[in-house]
């Protein structure tokens, strides 16, 4: 499936789109015959969950795969970073797109700073809880 036809289909059912990119096993390569499509949309507000699933489910039909549709902005942290750093862009529209990324990047370098002390902790004692 080309990125085209998978942009073609996200752009019908999502209008609004501020961004799109493909993470997951299909990003670096065609993943295989049974795996789904990994997609992560940034809209203009955070998406209302039953609509971001109606939107997988109308994007899963006119591909003909399962759709795993996520929300940048509903995401966790970890999960955002993973996405951009790891994932393939397939559409970004006007400057929101990589004003949200150095957004995400900072606010997992803030992640990452705050939770240092706790992950030496469990380091240099080998185990995460006490006793």
């Amino acid at each position: 499936m080309s990125d085209d036809a998978i942009l073609d289909a996200a752009r019908s059912v999502l209008p609004a789109l501020c961004a799109l990119t493909l993470f997951g096993s299909r990003a670096n390569g065609p993943g295989r015959a049974d795996s789904d499509l990994d997609l992560a949309v940034l809209l203009p507000e955070p998406a209302d969950p039953v609509a971001l699933w109606e939107a997988g489910e109308a994007i899963a039909k006119r591909l003909d795969v399962d759709v795993d549709l996520v929300d940048l902005r509903r995401a966790s942290t970890v999960m955002q970073h993973q996405i951009i750093t790891t994932g393939r862009r397939l559409f970004a529209q006007g400057a929101e797109p990589d004003r949200y990324d150095a957004y995400i990047l900072n606010a997992k370098l803030a992640l990452d700073e705050a939770r240092a002390p706790l992950l030496a902790d469990i380091l240099r004692e080998g185990r995460v809880h006490g006793g």
